[in-house]
């Protein structure tokens, strides 16, 4: 950015210089001729100083349109946002959260959550934590057809459009959420797993202890 920026400004400048050396050009060329021709009238000269003052008024600057463009560039690059909290304000400002939709989706998420936890218990089956990984699976897949879906239909359920090319709000909304209750479900059931791993084997070492015992006694 910095370096297109300070190819413009030369450019501006060269520019610039050329119609500083053409309006010197000019006005010499107008100089010499006028030393040359013999006088004219009063009524002539008042007209071609007219005239001449009426195009240096209505000529623009050279350094007014380099000031004008810098100036833009600056004020386009300083209204982007650059860091991770000014994209994370200019989305959050962007979404109107108390529209249906957009409340519905996060009813969606919460419940979601909340069956991840229950499937997720100590004692539950491993049958219904199955299901819902299929599930966030099967939603996560067929995301990009729901924000194709939505940008056609988001009249009859949204106040304004939410799903661009990218997907950036079905991918924050809906895809992040979800894959973060898999990632909740995952890290779960590997606990739960490490302590049934450490409940077998500490199993193991008191049914070999005791079968120990029983020998020694038999020994003796």
């Amino acid at each position: 950015m910095t370096k297109s920026l300070f190819e413009k400004v030369a450019n501006d400048m060269l520019e610039a210089s050329e119609k500083l050396v053409n309006g010197v050009e000019e006005g010499l060329a107008i100089l010499f001729s006028s030393k040359k021709e013999p006088p004219q009238s009063a009524e002539k000269e008042e007209w071609d100083d007219e005239s001449m003052t009426e195009e240096f008024l209505t000529q623009s600057s050279p350094l007014s349109g380099i000031a004008e463009s810098v100036m833009g560039n600056i004020l386009e690059g300083q209204q982007t946002p650059q860091t991770f909290l000014e994209h994370f304000h200019a989305f959050r400002y962007a979404i109107t959260w108390s529209e249906p939709f957009v409340m519905g989706l996060i009813a969606f998420q919460v419940v979601m959550l909340l069956l991840t936890l229950w499937v997720s218990r100590k004692n539950q089956s491993l049958a219904p934590r199955v299901i819902l990984m299929l599930l966030i699976l099967g939603l996560v897949r067929l995301a990009e057809r729901w924000n194709e879906l939505g940008a056609r239909h988001w009249r009859s359920f949204a106040t304004q459009n939410y799903f661009d090319r990218r997907g950036i709000f079905v991918s924050i909304m809906l895809c992040a959420p979800l894959l973060f209750d898999s990632l909740i479900m995952m890290i779960l059931f590997l606990r739960e797993a490490s302590q049934l791993l450490v409940e077998v084997k500490a199993a193991q070492i008191k049914r070999k202890q005791k079968v120990d015992k029983k020998r020694s006694k038999k020994d003796q």
